[in-house]
């Protein structure tokens, strides 16, 4: 499961940040997900969850932001989204797996690289396009309390408070 492997880097890169900057606890941490990296957000809160234990991290919420892939034609320009690419991947592949829970899932969950064997473009036909959205997971912003002001849980100073 790379949701795993995800969560762990999101907290190794946010807990590196707030170390080299003194900052004392972090609140909130909101995380943007390409919809390509077909993850599966439970897991990941499970996992962020589970590494932010002990740390500053520990008790921070974290807000997932799905970010819409989006692809666009390099022949006539035409973009479209991924209910049509889950669309043409299903008619070309014609097959779906099954999970380990039995539910059933296209073969593109498991290699997000096959939307470029199996997608193009809905208007001319092209497979020469590019993804201009939708990939990958980015740390957007964080919730971040200096040292000052992480000591009054109850009532904050906002100028300890740093929103980055």
């Amino acid at each position: 499961m790379h949701e795993w492997s995800i969560a762990e880097g999101v907290v190794r890169t946010v807990l590196a940040y707030a170390e080299e900057r003194g900052i004392a606890k972090v609140e909130e941490v909101v995380v943007s997900v390409g919809e390509l990296s077909q993850l599966d957000l439970e897991i990941m809160r499970e996992a962020l969850s589970m590494f932010s234990g002990g740390t500053l991290l520990e008790g921070a919420k974290f807000v997932f932001v799905i970010e819409r892939a989006k692809f666009k034609c390099s022949r006539c320009g035409a973009t479209w989204g991924f209910d049509e690419v889950r669309d043409s991947v299903e008619k070309e592949v014609g097959v779906r797996v099954s999970d380990v829970e039995g539910g059933e899932d296209l073969p593109l969950h498991y290699l997000p690289e096959l939307v470029y064997a199996y997608t193009k473009c809905p208007r001319c036909g092209s497979r020469d396009f590019e993804v201009v959205g939708g990939l990958g997971v980015k740390i957007v912003s964080c919730l971040l309390y200096t040292s000052d002001a992480a000591d009054d849980g109850e009532s904050v100073d906002l100028g300890g408070r740093r929103i980055i």
